[in-house]
Order: structure tokens, then sequence, then C-alpha cells
């Protein structure tokens, strides 16, 4: 079985790759386009704009992604279930846009930031970028690649042909581009659906499902909030000891940094459900096929984060331009940073895979507390540099402490 699943992947890592250069490469090209041609203000209003959807995503994720990237070889063969997990999408996409409505108001009238934003633009791209998510992990996790690549090309055609198109024409505004992007995922979602093929009267709610997605996505919830703020704190607490210039420095390079996040994700979401399938029918297979993609996705990364390290003052000039050069040095820490998250993911998809979410939760309480004790000291002593070892050593606590766990179930990945 594993042979055969050796050569499927073996075909089918072509069309994962040319899927993430698409959608990788959009949401850099977009990011970067913004970054250049946005006033700073502004594009620190889009950038907490993204990071907000992010927390929601990391949620939906823990709710109705991660669960069904496991359940998947259990539910997989039944319709009904991919249609109640596009219902616990929906429901949780048009609470995020309300919610978000909500904010904005309030944020209008009460506490004077809102940079003239359009706010039902936002609610749209808030609901359309949850939706085009949920189908596009999905398509990964039933390894119908061809439609997720689909999908991602309407997506890119709309966002940055928008995009380029504005700036052309000098109409490139904050909300003109809100508009855009939404536009995009509102596009792809409505492909997606079509291509799905989920009958419209599976998607509903079921009892049955929904229990199993409670137990399971309980503790992933939790530790998403807290990965969330884990990762962030430092991000946040820059901007208010070092000022907006270190603040705008961070936000561009994780921003850079931001293709490879979406490598992560889309690494898991498409290695986890095979992963999975495989360990309910043999533990050896399941291993060495998680031995064989980490090797084969050690080399991608390397061939993204050496050249990075090397030329770092190039690679933020070419991004943010010469206002931010002096922080080259962040790139460098990032790359250091990146290298340990992806050494992780061997300790990582294994915790997943064995459904040790409470072993999965607790490695982020101890990030976050880490993270809570420590942020104030290292940002004042030791200013950026602090904020990345701090990111660094949070990365470190949370392996050792799933490594130990691993063994603690005899499980081990490189022996």
């Amino acid at each position: 079985m594993l042979k055969k699943i050796n050569q499927k992947w073996a075909s089918e890592k072509n069309l994962v790759l040319i899927d993430q250069v698409v959608f990788s490469g959009t949401s850099f090209v977009v990011t970067a386009l913004l970054a250049r041609f946005l006033p700073i203000d502004l594009f620190g209003a889009f950038s907490s704009i993204v990071l907000a959807v992010y927390l929601v995503l990391s949620v939906s994720n823990a709710m109705v992604i991660q669960p069904m990237q496991v359940a998947y070889a259990r539910f997989g063969n039944a319709i009904t279930y991919f249609g109640f997990t596009l219902f616990m999408q929906l429901v949780i996409a048009l609470i995020a846009a309300s919610a978000g409505l909500v904010l904005g108001h309030l944020s209008a009238h009460y506490f004077q930031v809102n940079y003239s934003i359009n706010w039902p633009a936002v609610a749209a791209l808030v609901l359309f970028w949850l939706l085009h998510d949920y189908f596009r992990k999905t398509f990964l996790a039933k390894q119908a690649i061809k439609k997720t690549i689909v999908v991602d090309c309407v997506l890119a055609s709309i966002q940055l042909g928008g995009i380029i198109g504005l700036y052309l024409f000098q109409l490139l505004t904050l909300n003109a581009a809100i508009t855009i992007l939404a536009a995009g995922y509102a596009a792809a979602f409505i492909v997606a659906m079509a291509i799905s093929q989920i009958p419209l009267s599976t998607i509903r709610y079921s009892s049955t499902y929904f229990t199993y997605h409670k137990k399971e996505g309980a503790f992933l919830v939790l530790s998403s909030l807290l990965q969330w703020w884990s990762s962030n704190l430092f991000v946040i607490a820059s901007g208010l000891f070092l000022g907006s210039a270190a603040l705008g420095a961070f936000r561009l390079v994780q921003s850079m940094f931001g293709v490879l996040n979406i490598l992560l994700q889309t690494y898991e979401n498409y290695v986890l459900p095979k992963a999975a399938k495989l360990y309910a029918d043999s533990l050896t297979e399941a291993k060495l096929f998680l031995r064989l993609v980490s090797k084969k996705g050690a080399i991608l990364f390397a061939l993204v984060l050496v050249p990075l390290f090397l030329f770092s003052k190039q690679a933020i000039l070419l991004v943010g331009g010469p206002q931010y050069q002096d922080y080259h040095f962040v790139v460098k820490g990032m790359v250091l940073l990146y290298a340990i998250i992806y050494g992780g993911y061997a300790v990582r998809l294994p915790i997943r895979m064995l459904a040790l979410n409470k072993a999965f939760f607790i490695g982020y309480c101890i990030s976050f507390a880490f993270s809570a004790a420590t942020f104030h000291y290292l940002l004042q002593n030791f200013n950026l540099i602090g904020a990345i070892s701090g990111l660094i050593i949070n990365q470190l606590l949370m392996i050792s402490y799933w490594h130990f766990q691993l063994k603690k179930s005899n499980f081990t990945l490189w022996k």
C-alpha cells in the first residue's frame, strides 16, 4: 500500500506545487504591492484586518478543518459529512462577518480609528475568505488537487489583475484593495461550490457529526487561540514598546514569510489526511510516509530559506524599499525561526495524527505562558532581536514537550 501511496504522491506533488505557486504567489505579490504603495498607516490598518482574519481562520480550522482532516478516513465516504462541515463553516463565517461590522461601527464612533474604512467590504472579505479557505482545504484533504488549482486560479486572476489595474490607473486605495480582494474570494467560492458537487440538501446540522467535532475540537480551539496570541503577542507589543517603525518592519517581514506559512498549512492539510488514512491500516507505513514527505519538504524549504538568509538586505529592499533596509537582520532571524518550525512538523504531525489533542493544547499553553512572562523583558532589553528570540524559544519549548509526549506514546518518527 505504501508503494502505491508513494507513486500517487509523486504524480500529485507537481500539481500541489503548481497550486502553491499560484496561491502563495498571489498572497505575496498583493501584500508587497500594498506595503509599497499604500501609506504606512493604511498598510498598518490592512495588516490589522488580515491579522484578525487569521485569528478567525485559526478558530474555524480548529473547529471544522482539523477534525475533518483526521475524520476523513472515518466519514470520508459520507457526502452528508461534508455538507455538515460546510454548514459549520458558513455559520462561523457569518458570525465573523457580522462581528466585523459591529466592531467597525464601534471603532468609528467611539475610538476614532476608522481610516475611513468601508466596513461592509471588510465583512464581505471575512465571509468569503473563510468560505474559500474551507473549500481549498477540503479539496486538498480529498486529494482533489485539480479542483484546488481551478479555484485558486480564479482567485489569483481577479485579485492580482484587480490590484495591478488599480495601481496602474492610480486608483489603489485601502478600500478599493479590500473590495477587490473580497470580490476574488467571492468568485472563488462560487466556482468551488459549483465544482464541489455537495448537494444543497446536505448542508445542514447533524448532531452525530457535531458531537464528534465538539469532542475533537475543544482542545484545538483553545490551542488555536493560544497559538495566535503566543505568535502575535511579541508583534503587538513591539508596536507599543518600540514604535510604529519597528512594528511596520516586523509586519512587513512577517508578510514576506507569509508565503511559507501558507506552504506549511498546505503541507499539513495535504499530508495529514494521507498519514491518518495510512495509520488506520499500518503504523509502520504511516511512519515511512511521514519520513518521505518530511525529507522532500526539507529540500523545498532549504531552497527558500538559504537564499533569504544570505541575501536578507536585498530581499527586504526589494519588498519594502530603502526605508526598511536597516531591519534586514529581522529577515535572518525569521529564517532561523522557520527552519525550527519546519523541523517541528516531524513532531506536530504525529501529535495530530494520533489525536493527542490535550498534549497539543498544553504545548501552546507552555508557549503562551513563556510569551506572557518574558515579552516585556525581551523587547525592552533586546528590541526586535528579543522578539525573534522569544518566538524561537516558544517553538523549541512546544517541540520539546510534544516530543516527550510522543515518546510516552511509543511513537518516534526518526529512529
